[in-house]
């Protein structure tokens, strides 16, 4: 094949008479701008680390360019702003962008810290196709599921830019995907905001209750996990379950939320535990709090025992009153913020003194390759494999107004807006390793910027309703494929 020549760009940036872009007419973008190549801006640059790009640049990226294109706005529901803020900005989830932040530099840090952890989950996500041995959470953001192999940039304009990727396998794994876990995890707290407002509204009252069982380090966490399903099914089933149910109407508790944390630490193992969120439809004393948790300690510690294991009086059952809705989110938010992934340098070094989340072994083990903690990272995908996290209680979301959907649903859904660009399979396994550089691009100089970005690496892409693209084109004006 004979050589081409690339396109040369050397017009400046506001020249209304400036070449059309790559032999293609000057025409309206469905971004909103005009079809013309801006100059690239320095902070686009490419690069293979993660932390390549410090905050403050990466604020100057995401404050400039043109807007991205229409969308439907997506509300996020809050019982607090302040406590959903201070989650997006603990666990870098999106959920902070529902939640107006009062000045330009606190916004601005916020994007950053966000775009800074979206890169760890990306590339976390990344490495661990190499690893895992759950083919699903492989193939998870890397392997396209159209028939051609194209892949789709999208984008979504307004406060809460954000760009993505459509046309690809999703794992929808709450326990070991980095990325799906993340996006799951800000319409669980949505959910659960939206619950405890509806309760109340209704001038209902909650708790907190935590079950928990006598580990050690030579158990193994399927044998944990079972004794743990075991004590529940017995504790909320059969002629024990009557019970359950009558201290939960003396109490007036009409529904719940259960959810499932497991932490490793290297003193005593594996520990497994459930936080139960319990709802009341009116006030209940703290003389209240202390007799529902003799009652289920009851029952828990006979269901335990059923199964080979213990529990101690004074740590098998806690029960706490939330003072508030906000209290209540905060507790809910703080189990999100643990159960997510978070890459942050230098963790290991303080893990090692006490227990350490599923994520928080992986980052480790990522970060510093110890065969100990992929082995234990393993040992959680085969075990979490097939489990739900986050159980509600029957009928409880259809009263509180919440649509049901699944993990693999949520995972699924392409909440990004449009989309600006087709990236054809070549293109796609040429990037697959760093795209989420090419997000960072996109949200912070629109469809240009991702244009630029493509073209830069001589990587050939498709604008939609006008064709394939590249800087290295034929003379004739076809693509080089």
């Amino acid at each position: 094949m004979a050589a081409h020549p690339i396109v040369e760009h050397s017009w400046e940036l506001n020249d209304p008479t400036a070449p059309t872009l790559l032999g293609v007419p000057a025409r309206r973008s469905r971004a909103g701008g005009r079809g013309r190549r801006p100059e690239p801006p320095p902070s686009l640059s490419s690069s293979l680390s993660p932390l390549s790009s410090s905050p403050d640049s990466l604020q100057q990226r995401h404050a400039t360019g043109p807007p991205l294109g229409n969308h439907s706005e997506i509300s996020v529901p809050a019982s607090s702003g302040a406590v959903l803020g201070d989650l997006g900005s603990g666990i870098g989830l999106t959920v902070s962008d529902t939640c107006p932040v009062d000045g330009v530099a606190e916004s601005a840090a916020a994007d950053a810290a966000r775009l800074l952890a979206r890169r760890d989950r990306y590339y976390a996500r990344s490495r661990l196709s190499g690893l895992t041995g759950l083919r699903r959470v492989a193939a998870c953001g890397r392997v396209p599921v159209t028939d051609d192999g194209a892949v789709y940039l999208r984008a979504r304009t307004g406060d809460d830019r954000k760009a993505g990727f459509g046309g690809l396998a999703t794992c929808g794994s709450v326990w070991t995907c980095p990325v799906c876990s993340a996006k799951i995890a800000v319409r669980r707290v949505a959910e659960v905001g939206k619950l405890l407002r509806w309760n109340d509204d209704r001038g209902g009252s909650s708790c907190m209750a935590t079950f928990t069982m006598s580990h050690n380090k030579g158990h193994r966490l399927k044998t944990l996990w079972e004794g743990l399903s075991g004590a529940w099914a017995y504790m909320t089933q059969g002629r024990a379950g009557e019970t359950w149910r009558k201290v939960r109407d003396l109490f007036g508790s009409d529904g719940y939320v259960r959810a499932t944390e497991g932490t490793y630490g290297d003193e005593n193992g594996w520990h497994i535990h459930i936080h139960l969120l319990m709802i009341f439809k009116g006030a209940v004393s703290d003389s209240a709090m202390r007799y529902l948790t003799d009652e289920l300690y009851k029952l828990w510690s006979r269901g335990l025992e059923l199964r080979g294991f213990t529990a101690s009086r004074r740590h098998g059952v806690d029960v706490r009153r939330c003072r508030d809705t906000a209290q209540s989110f905060e507790r809910v938010a703080d189990y999100f913020n643990k159960m997510t992934f978070e890459m942050a340098g230098g963790r290991f070094k303080k893990g090692r003194k006490g227990g350490r989340t599923p994520f928080e072994v992986l980052a480790d083990g990522l970060e510093t390759g110890l065969a100990d903690d992929l082995e234990i990272w393993l040992e959680w995908e085969q075990a979490s494999k097939g489990r739900r996290q986050l159980v509600w209680s029957r009928g409880l979301k259809a009263r509180s107004g919440i649509e049901d959907l699944t993990d693999e649903e949520i995972a699924e859904a392409a909440d990004e807006g449009e989309t600006l660009l087709i990236l054809p399979r070549r293109t796609w396994q040429a990037i697959r390793d760093f795209a989420v550089e090419l997000l960072d691009a996109t949200e912070a100089g629109g469809l240009a910027a991702a244009m630029i970005w493509l073209e830069d690496r001589e990587l050939l892409y498709e604008v939609p309703d006008v064709g394939f693209l590249s800087r290295q084109t034929t003379e004739t004006g076809q693509p080089d494929h």
